[in-house]
């Protein structure tokens, strides 16, 4: 039976919902790509008349069990100054708290082949373009939630819409990455799959409480900005960060920039 539906979905992948570039994509996408290829490789980005500077900082391999706070304590706070903004690519908090899985780990059921095949088939990403981080959405949100949204997202391509699929599955599902031969450490498996942090509003409040830092938990792509917890919270902060992380400097590869300190000057 499963034979069956990798099939069905390798024929609608092929043949009725072929590859799209960024070029055929809507709007929205296509500005975002434009405005990270004016960004990508910039060391300062102004905002609202203020530069900032944008400080990337290599790290290790992080691993799930890592103490992130401790890291950041040790090796980023000491090069830190008042008002500078801490941001954390949020696959590196998930990591640590175990929120990553082997690609063999995750056994798609027969409604996980059914519906990735109709999801935006893009060159640029993975998201739900794949059985097992499908399967990672039904488990975090529910089936039933997870058709809705479908549903939902089929009307907008029908009515030339977009953004109905997500604001029903939410940020969860939203965050939901495949790392392909990424070099963290799992045994037998390179391919794995990281869902959506815990509780990152609490882990930047954590962060401003003890170091009196500004700290943001960002998904950040080459083509959008979403922002998964920040403290304190506040509309300025909010529109700041998506403006300054538009050139995305934690990278999508493996530059293990994944920890940035944006900086006034």
């Amino acid at each position: 039976m499963r034979s069956f539906f990798k099939i069905y979905a390798n024929i609608i992948r092929k043949y009725i919902n072929k590859p799209k570039s960024i070029s055929s994509m809507h709007d929205s996408l296509k500005m975002g790509y434009n405005e990270y290829n004016k960004l990508k490789n910039s060391n300062t980005v102004t905002y609202d008349d203020h530069t900032f500077k944008i400080i990337k900082f290599k790290t290790p391999i992080f691993v799930s069990g890592d103490n992130l706070e401790h890291y950041i304590k040790e090796h980023i706070i000491p090069h830190t100054k008042n008002n500078d903004i801490i941001t954390i690519a949020e696959s590196v908090l998930a990591i640590t708290q175990g929120n990553a899985y082997r690609l063999d780990e995750i056994m798609p059921s027969k409604y996980a082949y059914l519906l990735y095949p109709w999801v935006s088939n893009v060159t640029y990403g993975t998201g739900l373009g794949m059985a097992e981080t499908m399967q990672c959405a039904i488990d975090i949100i529910g089936l039933r939630t997870i058709l809705k949204a479908t549903f939902m997202g089929a009307m907008d391509r029908i009515q030339k819409k977009h953004g109905s699929f997500y604001r029903i599955a939410g940020p969860e599902v939203k965050s939901i990455d495949f790392k392909k031969e990424h070099p963290v450490p799992f045994k037998n498996s390179h391919n794995y799959i990281v869902l959506s942090p815990n509780d990152p509003y609490g882990f930047c409040k954590n962060i401003f409480t003890k170091f009196n830092l500004r700290c943001a938990i960002m998904d950040a792509n080459n083509v959008s900005v979403d922002i998964l917890g920040y403290y304190p919270k506040n509309n300025e902060l909010n529109n700041m960060l998506k403006h300054l992380m538009k050139g995305n400097p934690a990278g999508q590869e493996g530059e293990k920039t994944s920890i940035i300190i944006l900086r006034e000057q």
